[in-house]
């Protein structure tokens, strides 16, 4: 089937939020992806913690896939002690593949919004966390944290959209006031993770109400067809999305393979050629064979690249 009709018989089916996509502001600030050339596109490829795999233990491996760089956890570096940490951080800086991205910002048993929120420990942690992410040299913290973020039954959720924004300005804060390097980025969940902020049109919204420079947004294409959102959602967001996660939701949160053909596949990549995405993409998924399934995907994602690129 041609690309276009393909992505006209995508739209038509009503797939995603038709009404969340409308209501998405187009005027957006200016930021990564732009008015250039489609295929001048340049992707860098990472490897996100999750599951039971550690791409920090893993990382020479990656290098030899050819992955460009790695995506630990936040949450696990910081059950580092000192000394721990400084040997995974003198790993890291002598290898080719460093880290420039990472993910689980927010653990557990530390709540941002609910009657249980700690300010004073969560800034505490935020100072900590932030100055470890910076000395690894993270560029995005992907702020997805579902059950640090998920809405207590009977608790307001309009309150709750309010300590969200409250979160991010005290973490962009903390980021800012350091001259850290990295950009916070509200990654919408699907429902099932969270029961606030599930659609990248959510995320863009409370990043845009947040109004700060820190916070931006990344996307994540198994939120993003597990909750059926149109991937045409990417041309209005696209001056915040600051990075990417992928996976294969057809397969239980996979690793993608080229053979999967996802039906969602060829319209995300293709609008991400159209708004001139310029970044990085991490996979993040389940896996029981990571030796195979991390550089399997890798090829996948490529090749779905350079496909997009094609015509």
């Amino acid at each position: 089937m041609e690309r276009r009709r393909f992505i006209q018989i995508w739209a038509a089916a009503g797939m995603g939020r038709q009404a969340a996509a409308q209501s998405v502001d187009r005027a957006a600030s200016p930021g990564r992806a732009g008015s250039i050339a489609p295929c001048s596109l340049r992707l860098r490829f990472g490897v996100a913690q999750f599951d039971h795999y550690d791409p920090l233990a893993d990382i020479g491996k990656l290098e030899m896939w050819g992955f460009d760089y790695c995506e630990p956890a936040v949450a696990k570096v910081m059950g580092l002690s000192e000394g721990e940490f400084q040997m995974i951080l003198k790993k890291t800086l002598a290898g080719r593949i460093h880290v420039e991205a990472m993910n689980s910002f927010i653990p557990a048993d530390l709540k941002v919004v609910g009657s249980q929120v700690d300010r004073p420990r969560l800034r505490d942690y935020l100072k900590k966390a932030l100055a470890r992410a910076e000395a690894l040299g993270a560029k995005v913290i992907v702020f997805g944290s579902g059950d640090a973020r998920t809405v207590p039954g009977g608790f307001s959720k309009r309150r709750a959209w309010v300590q969200l924004q409250e979160f991010l300005r005290m973490a962009g804060d903390e980021a800012s006031r350091n001259q850290y390097g990295m950009v916070i980025g509200i990654e919408a969940l699907r429902k099932a993770e969270s029961n606030i902020v599930n659609t990248s049109a959510e995320a863009y919204q409370l990043a845009v109400q947040t109004n700060h420079p820190k916070i931006q947004i990344i996307v994540h294409f198994f939120h993003l067809a597990s909750e059926r959102e149109d991937p045409a959602i990417l041309r209005q967001v696209k001056d915040y999305i600051v990075h990417l996660h992928f996976s294969d939701p057809s397969r239980g949160r996979a690793f993608p393979r080229i053979e999967s053909g996802h039906p969602a596949y060829l319209a995300f990549f293709s609008y991400l050629r159209e708004i001139g995405y310029q970044g990085r993409m991490s996979l993040e998924a389940n896996t029981s064979d990571f030796q195979t399934d991390a550089p399997t995907g890798l090829a996948a994602v490529r090749k779905l690249y350079a496909d997009s690129c094609a015509d």
